[in-house]
């Protein structure tokens, strides 16, 4: 008999990078290049659709950011949800997400999983560059496994900022330290140390 698990290869194909992800029921759960995993991922871990500004920025961060880390927060065994946060509207005390598992699906969360929560003034952002630098710094907490290891602080911050920055979203990070950060009269925060060259 075999088992339910989803494996992911890698696959060249004429240069670029194409993904592979086959279950016991190749005709219900078939995935060929990572745009369309992504898109499958997205449709069963992600409360945000297209055409949502937030859910292109998800998408775009997942197809940009490094394959190790790409393959880390998109494994079923510990997957990343992308889910509402509302600070206005009766939504702001509370909301909720369902979570559904449907026949046929393969099996998740077998060691958890990551909650990531978007808050809908997100929306602020004209572009998506901004959401991204969010997303990615989001994602980034994930790879670096800092609430698992209990390092939630300034430095576990600065940490997940330098991690964005080698996976290529510099800009990104830019954009949303300017729209979305630290504004004059908020509470301190976490601040990037500025090394002098």
């Amino acid at each position: 008999m075999k088992n339910k698990i989803i494996i992911l290869s890698l696959l060249l194909l004429n240069g670029p990078l194409a993904w592979g992800a086959t279950w016991e029921h190749d005709d219900q759960w078939k995935v060929n290049h990572r745009a369309e995993f992504i898109k499958e991922y997205l449709d069963e871990f992600c409360f945000y659709q297209e055409p949502s500004l937030i859910y292109r920025a998800i998408k775009d961060v997942l197809l940009r950011m490094p394959v190790k880390d790409f393959l880390n927060v998109t494994n079923r065994r510990r997957p990343v949800l992308f889910t509402e946060f509302y600070v206005d509207g009766t939504a702001r005390f509370a909301s909720s997400s369902e979570f559904i598992v449907n026949p046929g699906d393969p099996p998740c969360c077998k060691e958890g999983f990551t909650l990531v929560k978007l808050g809908m003034s997100l929306g602020l952002a004209r572009t998506p560059g901004p959401i991204e630098g969010v997303v990615a710094h989001e994602l980034a907490h994930r790879v670096l496994d800092s609430i698992r290891k209990g390092n939630v602080n300034c430095d576990a911050e600065r940490a997940a900022n330098a991690l964005i920055k080698k996976w290529g979203f510099r800009k990104e990070f830019k954009e949303a330290s300017q729209l979305f950060g630290q504004k004059k009269g908020d509470p301190p925060g976490c601040q990037e140390v500025r090394h002098e060259k």
